[in-house]
């Protein structure tokens, strides 16, 4: 069976360490991205923005959780160290045997 090394990244953030709600949602969309109705003159236009999981190949496992290639591991912390004390981070290196995982997270499956 072949196994590859992976990177398990586990986040937490603490609502009273955020300004507001409007702070930490702010987190939230920079990371996972958002989409956006809105209806003007009885037209409907729908925006969509990505966030930096969009650009990175991940598998979400559970809320907070989420398994990726080793090489992108810098690239998400460096994104969680910009909201300093607001988010707290581990990081674990795991071996996967799941080829459909694997493939998933070298960006193979879409």
């Amino acid at each position: 069976m072949s196994e590859k090394e992976a990177a398990l990244i586990t986040y937490n953030t603490e609502r009273k360490n955020f300004d507001s709600v409007y702070e930490r949602n702010k987190f939230y969309r920079g990371l996972f991205g958002y989409k956006q109705t809105v209806r003007k003159n009885g037209k409907e236009y729908r925006y969509e923005k990505d966030g930096l999981m969009d650009e990175i190949p991940h598998m979400r496992i559970d809320d907070s959780v989420f398994i990726t290639s080793p090489e992108y591991v810098e690239k998400v912390e460096s994104y969680f160290d910009e909201w300093g004390e607001k988010v707290s981070k581990h990081v674990f290196t795991v071996l996967l045997e799941d080829s459909s995982i694997i493939d998933k997270i070298k960006g193979d499956e879409q």
